[in-house]
């Protein structure tokens, strides 16, 4: 066997992508084209999603106009817990208080933004290896 069968395999996983930054969403949606990716650009808009789709993943934007970040987090737990533990927030490091507070106070995984593509991809791969 060749070098090619040792590669592990990782599962495609359903990805939501919560953004409302159109360029950010496009970026994700190429950079994580071999897994299946929906994306909404608001929190009602992955509250609409949520509702009629399994997603293995959600990457969500901490503060976006009308539902943030956490306000989407805080209403996907209430529905269930073990959705909301799939969230990984996206911030540019420029939150508030309240944000940095919720980012300490939950267990969910951090991207930076200006992302860092490595991290995106091992993200992506330690979900799908999870599976």
């Amino acid at each position: 066997m060749g070098p090619l069968s040792e590669t592990p395999r990782h599962a495609s996983l359903q990805i939501l992508i919560v953004d409302d930054d159109p360029i950010v969403t496009r970026m994700l949606s190429r950079v994580l084209s071999a897994h299946t990716v929906q994306v909404a650009n608001s929190g009602a808009g992955a509250l609409e999603r949520l509702s009629h789709h399994h997603f293995d993943l959600i990457l969500c934007d901490l503060t976006m106009p009308g539902m943030s970040g956490m306000e989407l987090y805080r209403a996907v737990e209430a529905e269930s817990a073990e959705t909301a533990e799939r969230m990984i927030f996206m911030t540019g490091g420029a939150f508030t208080r309240e944000g940095q507070e919720f980012l300490e106070r939950v267990p969910n995984g951090r991207l930076e933004k200006p992302f860092d593509l490595r991290a995106l991809r091992a993200v992506a791969a330690t979900r799908s290896l999870a599976l």
